[in-house]
């Protein structure tokens, strides 16, 4: 099955080179452009709904999100065993503070009044832009212009401004300020990926008050106790009256205030609004402290002060991170929007990830899964090394969580980790295509990899990343076997790999592949600093059962069709009869049981071609293209994880048109929802793969041990490539057309990279 973005489809937001224009309501996109408009700082995030709330009648899902803090309820199984997963973490939603509710003679200022509305978000700048006329029944009109951000110097700030112009008419205008902690969920019935959070459900009150043109609300995290303080403050125009009926419900304070208005002339408010946490035995008083000193320090700085900082810091992201493409508006618009997204949403603290769905609404519970070390930091290592170090850092903080999974699942040594989580703990009830997901081990020693090989940071090495791969090598001689029947090759049986739609097999090519890879590098690590190996309690024994394992590792092969075999059942399987699957069926797992699907041959995404990817040169062309030629024709692209894993493995074996559609389909996966479910959320990891496709797909970016190696074949119909990448201290900036590359080093030491495997030296500030 293909994968392609349909040149005629509408698009949902107007095209532009770095702003998501939204140029009129649209009720049926409401809760969409919630999703695509919304503004995080990778430890806030908020969605793009209206100040004054979500229209009558339309659907919508309203969101403040806070990464890394999480609640926790019980798992209730019908039928349990042991080691089952026990809890379910869940993203913690807070206070919405961006309510702001207006009046004019007692009508109140809504869509449905609105002359005209357009919105979009500034991506060069990081700010949610809105622009309205709206009218009163008896004609007065009303200006309206909002600017919204969440603050990329301050993580715990989100700020608007609120300009109000009466357009022919002077009098009062009344403002409700507010922080709603009451606003209801969402749940979408019969669909695991969207999962069920509700503010009224993980949150429990423990304290609020209003405070002079402001308030605060303690709650408490259930199942965590963590502890979660909401905080704002208005900055009104002069002349402003406080009128005395201010409100204060359970979960809800609002500050209500008189504006005098004068025909032609604008007014600002400015509203701050600060969130923070801290561990369930701390302090309240101390949290609440904290709160008012940051919220403190925003409103003395002023709005333009803070918006300077904010927008500064988006300046210094895209001198590193910035991709144009000169022949294709649309996939400008697409990249560019999946990197800002990025940004948005990867914790940057150590103590968190980055969700699958980001910070931008309740997808998979806001569930960290494996997509951050396979999609994410390969990308982040060459972008941002900082952050993708933090990243890793995360992983290291639940290194002991996952000493304990592998307890629990009966393993003496070596460390497990969770194949979904928050805190640290398996949070996955459905085991066969969770907890059998072994291989999520394999990917956090293949971002650790990755990371290493673009920086060389040898003390992120000493520090955590040898522990991690130390610990989770020991799992795999745990959790597989040298098989005495046949010759003692290594074989890892009851696993189920990246394809979803296959699960609980033996021997998956993709997880003893990667596990091959881990094994080989850490032995290769390890043996070059012995006293590393010595300091992790490493010893030569041990090292070199972990290298026989690589060397001996058993990777399925069929002979008759010369491809490598996905297990060591899957090609005994019937066909999927796709002839006769009706469109509205897809995807297969929101209407087929899981073993139905299981016996056949049916992929939800890529597994053998993904391997055949991250393994690079260790496998020939030839064998990636006939690996792919029979699996892609069994592939769904159920999942948003597969188009840009394709696009680069069709760009490899060189089949730039099919690679070119499918980096479509990635580029674009969320802004034109081609899957559907973008309400909840985008897709991260599509789009850390939409990068991927244009550096490892059309520019033939390689970062191996022996360097940088450059194969570029870029589509005729994308132009011109320019990207810039972090190596080694390096920051180089490259520009592909067609199979030739210009390389300029702009700052670092001389570099040898390879251009089509040709050694080529530069120095600073020279291109070649």
């Amino acid at each position: 099955m293909t994968a392609t973005s349909s040149p005629t489809q509408p698009h949902i937001l107007a095209l532009a080179p770095w702003q998501l224009p939204d140029l009129a309501y649209q009720p049926a996109h409401y809760m969409l452009k919630e999703t695509l408009l919304s503004v995080g700082n990778g430890y806030l995030g908020s969605r793009g709904s209206f100040e004054e709330g979500a229209p009558a009648g339309v659907s919508h899902c309203e969101g403040t999100y806070l990464n890394g803090v999480f609640s926790s309820e019980a798992i209730v199984y019908g039928e349990s065993a042991h080691a089952f997963a026990e809890n379910n973490h869940k993203m913690l939603q807070v206070a919405n503070g961006k309510v702001l509710q207006l009046q004019v003679d007692g009508e109140d200022v809504n869509i449905s009044g609105a002359l005209n509305h357009q919105r979009q978000l500034d991506m060069q700048h990081g700010v949610l832009e809105r622009n309205w006329l709206w009218q009163s029944q008896s004609g007065k009109q009303l200006h309206l212009e909002t600017k919204r951000f969440v603050s990329q110097q301050r993580p715990n700030l989100l700020a608007i401004e609120l300009t109000l112009t009466a357009v022919n008419f002077s009098g009062p205008v009344t403002l409700c300020s507010a922080l709603d902690a009451r606003y209801p969920g969402y749940h979408k019935a019969g669909d695991p990926r969207v999962g069920e959070m509700s503010i009224a459900n993980t949150l429990s009150l423990v304290q609020q008050q209003l405070t002079a043109h402001g308030g605060q609300m303690l709650h408490s995290a259930r199942g965590s106790g963590t502890l979660v303080a909401a905080l704002w403050q208005d900055l009104l125009p002069a002349g402003t009256s406080c009128l005395t009926s201010t409100e204060q419900h359970t979960n809800l304070l609002q500050q209500h205030y008189e504006l005098q208005l004068t025909e032609g002339e604008s007014k600002q408010v400015h509203k701050f609004i600060v969130y923070c946490h801290a561990a369930a035995n701390s302090e309240q008083d101390s949290l609440l402290d904290q709160g008012a000193a940051l919220l403190t320090q925003a409103y003395t700085a002023g709005f333009s002060e803070v918006l300077r900082e904010h927008q500064q810091w988006w300046q210094h992201y895209w001198q590193g991170a910035d991709v144009t493409i000169a022949g294709d508006l649309a996939m400008q618009q697409g990249i560019r929007f999946n990197l800002f997204s990025l940004a948005q949403s990867a914790g940057r603290n150590g103590q968190s990830n980055i969700a699958a769905k980001g910070l931008t609404g309740p997808g998979y519970d806001g569930h960290y899964f494996w997509d951050t070390e396979v999609y994410v930091i390969p990308v982040m290592s060459l972008l941002q090394p900082e952050l993708a170090k933090q990243l890793l850092a995360h992983r290291y903080s639940q290194l002991e969580a996952a000493r304990q999974r592998a307890r629990q699942m009966s393993h003496h040594k070596g460390a497990l980790y969770p194949w979904r989580t928050i805190g640290g703990e398996e949070c996955s009830a459905y085991f066969p295509a969770g907890t059998a997901q072994y291989h999520i081990n394999a990917a956090i020693a293949y971002a650790i990899r990755s990371y290493y090989l673009a920086t060389g940071d040898e003390q992120f090495m000493a520090d955590m990343g040898a522990e991690m791969l130390v610990e989770t090598s020991r799992f795999w001689l745990e959790l597989g076997f040298f098989n005495p029947r046949q010759n003692h090759r290594f074989e890892i049986h009851q696993v189920t790999g990246p394809d979803e739609y296959t699960a609980i097999v033996n021997n998956n090519y993709y997880t003893n592949a990667m596990v091959k890879l881990q094994l080989a590098f850490c032995c290769k690590l390890l043996k070059a600093a012995p006293d590393l190996a010595t300091a992790l309690g490493v010893s030569a024994e041990e090292l070199s059962l972990w290298q026989r394992a690589a060397d001996q590792m058993y990777l399925p092969y069929d002979a008759e069709l010369a491809i490598h075999a996905q297990d060591d059942s899957f090609l005994q399987k019937q066909h999927w009869d796709f002839a006769n699957t009706p469109a509205e069926h897809y995807p297969l797992l929101l209407n087929y049981h899981p073993l139905v699907i299981y016996r056949h041959q049916v992929l939800k995404q890529a597994d053998t071609v993904l391997a055949n990817v991250l393994l690079d040169e260790q496998i020939s062309l030839a064998q990636k293209a006939r690996d792919l030629a029979y699996y892609e024709p069994l592939t769904t692209h159920d999942s948003s994880l597969s188009a840009c894993i394709h696009s680069i493995a069709f760009a490899e074996t060189g089949d730039i048109k099919r690679a070119q559609d499918f980096f479509g389909d990635s580029a674009r996966m969320d802004l034109d929802n081609h899957h559907g479910n973008t309400e909840v959320g985008v897709h991260i990891a599509c789009m850390a793969g939409s990068w991927l496709c244009l550096v490892q797909g059309f520019s033939g970016v390689r970062v191996r041990p022996a360097g940088l190696f450059l194969a570029p074949n870029l589509p005729e119909a994308l132009g011109e490539l320019r990207f810039r990448l972090h190596y080694q201290q390096r920051l180089l900036q490259i520009t592909v057309q067609g199979q030739q590359a210009r390389c300029q080093l702009i700052s670092g030491a001389p570099l040898t990279l390879y251009l089509h495997d040709q050694a080529i030296t530069i120095s600073q500030g020279a291109t070649l």
